[in-house]
């Protein structure tokens, strides 16, 4: 389901010969067609804890899951609560 993870990113080697980890680079491969082009979801009860319930309902599919969460900025899916919003982009 999480595919799209720290170790999907680009490794860079500095002048001393240190592998880094280039945090700059994106992990989705997505073409998001706007900033303000998303849809704003308010969570009930049956999505608490589970945003691989929003990404099925949304997309039909689970792997968007930490697409979904990161485009939002949650960074723990176990914090969805009812009456959380997450911002669902369309995506092409």
């Amino acid at each position: 389901m999480f595919e799209n993870t720290i170790d999907k990113k680009k490794i860079i080697t500095d002048k001393n010969g240190n592998e880094i980890v280039d945090l700059t680079t994106s992990i989705f491969g997505h073409n998001v067609t706007g900033m303000s082009d998303y849809n704003m979801v308010r969570l009930s009860k049956t999505y608490q804890m589970r945003a691989d319930k929003v990404s099925f309902a949304e997309y039909g599919n689970i792997e968007e899951t930490e697409f979904i969460l990161k485009y939002s900025g949650i960074s723990n899916p176990f914090s969805l609560d009812k009456d959380d919003v997450l911002l669902i982009p369309n995506i092409q």
